[in-house]
């Protein structure tokens, strides 16, 4: 096998500036097609929602990781100018190595090929990488972190210098009905994350017409995001410093309060990049969307890689929320939106047991109706999150459902063995 590598490897070592050409070099028409950037394909939900997570924003939102075992995607490959990066998952194969060889029928020189997989011999790894032309493996059970560090930096463009690191994550918050509280857990949310998880966050406060978020904050008016919007081919580190707020060391703020009769300018391909370059300056981004779903809120709603719909206790929560659930996602979207109710046990509200069990679903947190302690803190720039009691423990629950936890948790998660870091 070393003698006589697939052509994907003999491609990938051949001199940069020497054109190469075997017999499975692509046909004059195949090369008039745009070569996607990638796709992927994976045999289980949990290793697919683990790549669709960690590559979102990464990859276009046309390029999915997609759940088909190792025979389909060779189908699949077999069947459709092959895309420049190649995801495989090589679990099921008693053969691994002979499934590598049909690999390479299926694919165009040049190449990259990726692979996961059930096996942690640091043998079959040396193999694989080393001879095989795959550039790099890792073993089940993914996870985001190992991802990020071993195919994130191959994936991504060469200059890229963030990929690989934690954060650069969209939250995108919406309501199931005006006055459900979500501005108050957004600001809340992004509060605990920066202060207490020590991560530069941005709230984004997508309702630019009633600047909700900046009122609960006690910050002025800003035209910060307005200008974004605006000139999206002009979005840049610089002009996200000048249009931010700051709330904090690692707490920023982009909120505004324009007039009802403008309407924001939303470019998808402008929005993507404002969202791309955000992502490079900050872990997370906690976007409040409102519960009118201007077209602003469902593009942001579409390009986060988490979505939470906040309920309160009524009929009419109850009845939106399926409308909400249906909303199309990107490709690197978790693959279900998270539910918090808030204001649970209020006064002639609903019962949570009878609002899960119409859901179908439980909720991924719930919020107590404590309207003292939330009135005593709105609208004066501090925050209910940072006094001890149900509220805060809600909060954490949250940060928690979405996969957020403190650093010396993280790196318990990273410190899991992967033979992807054997050389």
């Amino acid at each position: 096998m070393q003698d006589n590598p697939p052509p994907f490897l003999r491609q990938m070592d051949a001199p940069p500036d020497e054109p190469y050409s075997n017999s499975l070099n692509p046909a004059p028409t195949a090369l008039a097609l745009k070569r996607d950037k990638f796709i992927g394909f994976t045999s289980d939900e949990a290793s697919m929602n683990e790549l669709r997570m960690a590559l979102a924003g990464r990859i276009p939102h046309d390029n999915l990781v997609h759940l088909a075992d190792y025979r389909q995607a060779l189908t699949i490959l077999a069947a459709m100018p092959t895309p420049e990066i190649v995801l495989v998952d090589l679990s099921g194969e008693e053969q691994p190595i002979n499934a590598l060889m049909d690999l390479a029928d299926a694919v165009d020189a040049g190449t990259m090929v990726l692979a996961v997989g059930e096996s942690r011999d640091v043998n079959f790894y040396r193999l694989v990488v080393k001879n095989m032309g795959v550039r790099e493996y890792i073993p089940k059970p993914l996870t985001r972190d190992m991802i990020s560090e071993h195919f994130l930096p191959l994936i991504g463009d060469a200059g890229h210098k963030q990929a690989g690191q934690r954060g650069g994550r969209m939250i995108a918050l919406c309501g199931a009905r005006g006055g459900a509280g979500t501005s108050c857990i957004a600001g809340n949310l992004g509060a605990y994350l920066a202060t207490e998880l020590h991560r530069h966050t941005l709230l984004l406060d997508g309702e630019v017409n009633t600047g909700t978020l900046a009122l609960d904050l006690n910050l002025p008016a800003s035209r910060g995001l307005s200008a974004v919007l605006e000139a999206p081919q002009r979005v840049d580190q610089l002009l996200i410093e000048r249009c931010v707020q700051d709330l904090g060391d690692r707490l920023h703020v982009m909120a505004g309060m324009e007039s009802l009769a403008w309407e924001a300018p939303c470019n998808p391909e402008g929005l993507v990049n404002f969202v791309q370059t955000i992502q490079e300056r900050y872990n997370f981004t906690v976007a409040d969307t409102g519960a009118r779903l201007t077209p602003l809120a469902r593009q942001l709603l579409f390009n986060a890689q988490q979505r939470v719909i906040v309920l309160d206790p009524t009929l009419i929560s109850l009845r939106n929320v399926e409308k909400l659930r249906s909303l199309p996602g990107g490709s690197g979207q978790a693959p279900r939106p998270f539910l918090v109710l808030n204001k649970a046990n209020a006064q002639g509200g609903l019962a949570q047991h009878f609002m899960e069990d119409k859901l179908g679903a439980t909720f991924d947190a719930v919020i107590p109706d404590l309207p003292r302690l939330v009135g005593r803190h709105s609208g004066f720039g501090t925050l209910a999150v940072r006094q001890r009691g149900p509220f805060r423990q809600g909060i954490i629950d949250l940060a928690t459902a979405l996969g957020i936890v403190p650093q010396r948790g993280m790196a318990a998660v990273s410190a899991q063995p992967s033979y992807a870091s054997v050389t």
